[in-house]
């Protein structure tokens, strides 16, 4: 992968629009976890979403909790590396 050509196409937003939802997983105990990907002006959005419930003495009660985190720069470029499917859909001489 030529990771300064792909950071140079990612901050020229050619990788702008790119966005995929990960299968959920079960995690340690009954909680369900899924990441949601999106890319726009040269950062790639990671949303992650747990979900579960708990019993809070009377009845169970359902809870979603979410946590983003900003991919810009060489950090963007290291997801892209573990993650190019995508991507070289997009910009296949990249890779």
């Amino acid at each position: 992968m030529k990771r300064e050509e792909v950071l140079a196409a990612l901050n020229a937003g050619e990788f702008d629009g790119i966005s995929h939802t990960y299968q959920p997983y079960s995690g340690y105990g009954k909680n369900n976890h899924q990441k949601v990907m999106s890319v726009s002006c040269g950062s790639i959005e990671m949303t992650q979403i747990t979900s579960g419930k708990f019993f809070d003495g009377k009845e169970n009660e359902r809870f979603e909790d979410r946590s983003t985190e900003v991919l810009s720069g060489y950090e963007a470029v290291d997801f892209i590396e573990s993650h190019p499917y995508y991507f070289s859909q997009r910009r296949p001489d990249l890779f």
